[in-house]
């Protein structure tokens, strides 16, 4: 293997990142403060959404989003069957119990078509996610909740960039969530965000990000909260990366077009996701293909071609030993789509940076595993 390694991910990070953390020095303010604050205001404007909530990762932030909905101990939560374990383990982290609902052949997120037989006494909420940025069938899936008083949250961990009919994704629900971990669009190397449309749940979200402590009232405690505060280190590094976000976006669509004509041709060996909505786009945080021998690919693709890819997800969530093994509660619907799914998916490089060359090489190996 002479040719140097394609990464599946690569975070571009250099000079902007440094100045905003030097800044921040500076201005001897390195726990969250002015920089969190910004970078909150920043992405609320991007997304149309009154209000933006720093902390210090997706995962947390999901957690705090069921907290402020109400999702208790026995309540039951919809969720996708393939989806990363973050947005099931937070439902379980309530005590509620994860109902897993298929997902659509087309888009590779929930199927709302699939959502209403999985109601019961007990369904507290539905959480959807955009597939890799692709986005999900945000219109059906609200009436749903609408119809049936259930609360709607987006785990809009991979949304950012993506457009759901003529809006940006990641602030349709009443409240949802984001991740700005490494591997996301953009990064605050360990860092996540709350959305919310309602001043109540904002104000209550405040509250339990900082230990339960209402603002201005240090030592008192109104709420049992927790520290999930994003520094403003972390938050410096955001800044300067959502001036560079338009670039990055242009970036993954342009790379992702490229793969689009190359395998368009093999379309009855590969498998490409699609955005059946008008208006609409996706955001390429993942580039999927589905295809038969997936791990021999994968395989062949590191051992001959040095090139790094990701498989997300291998199994449906409730495969995952710790459901296998009944240490935590959950029910299934039956989800055909996301068994074989899980059995084809493979992730290609995308970055911001990747060469022509790069793109090509990674798609004739591909071709060439497949024939």
């Amino acid at each position: 293997m002479s040719d140097k390694k394609i990464p599946w991910a690569k975070p571009d990070i250099g000079k902007d990142e440094l100045f905003e953390i030097i800044d921040s020095f500076k201005t001897d303010w390195l726990t969250m403060g002015p920089k969190t604050k910004k970078l909150e205001d920043s992405m609320a404007k991007f997304l149309n959404v009154p209000y933006a909530i720093a902390v210090s990762n997706g995962t947390i932030a999901l957690d705090l989003a069921l907290k402020a909905l109400g999702v208790k101990y026995g309540d039951e939560v919809i969720v996708p069957a393939m989806t990363y374990f973050a947005t099931v383990s937070a439902v379980c982290y309530q005590g509620a119990i994860p109902v897993f609902v298929d997902i659509e052949d087309q888009t590779f997120n929930i199927d709302p078509t699939k959502i209403e037989e999985a109601i019961g006494p007990k369904t507290k909420a539905i959480i959807f996610i955009d597939y890799g940025g692709n986005p999900a069938d945000y219109d059906k899936i609200s009436e749903i909740g609408r119809k049936y008083n259930i609360a709607v949250l987006q785990d809009g961990a991979q949304s950012l960039g993506a457009i759901y009919k003529g809006n940006p994704v990641g602030a349709q629900s009443p409240i949802s969530t984001m991740s700005f971990h490494m591997a996301k669009v953009m990064t605050t190397v360990e860092g996540g965000m709350i959305f919310t449309h309602d001043q109540a749940t904002r104000d209550r979200l405040l509250t339990m990000r900082n230990q339960g402590e209402p603002g201005g009232q240090k030592y008192t405690h109104t709420l049992l909260g927790t520290n999930a505060r994003l520094t403003d280190l972390h938050a410096a590094i955001g800044v300067a990366q959502f001036e560079k976000l338009p670039k990055y976006l242009q970036a993954r669509k342009q790379i992702a077009k490229k793969y689009d004509q190359i395998f368009s041709a093999k379309a009855d060996k590969i498998k490409l996701v699609s955005t059946p909505f008008e208006n609409s786009s996706n955001a390429y945080f993942f580039y999927p293909i589905l295809i038969e021998k997936r791990d021999q690919v994968a395989e062949a693709l590191r051992e001959k071609y040095n090139i790094d890819t990701r498989v997300a997800y291998p199994m449906p969530v409730y495969n995952q030993p710790v459901f296998v093994s009944q240490k935590l509660q959950f029910r299934k619907m039956n989800c055909p789509v996301a068994e074989r799914f899980t059995t084809q998916v493979l992730n290609l490089p995308i970055f911001f940076g990747m060469t022509d060359e790069e793109i090509n090489r990674v798609a004739w190996a591909v071709l060439v595993e497949l024939n």
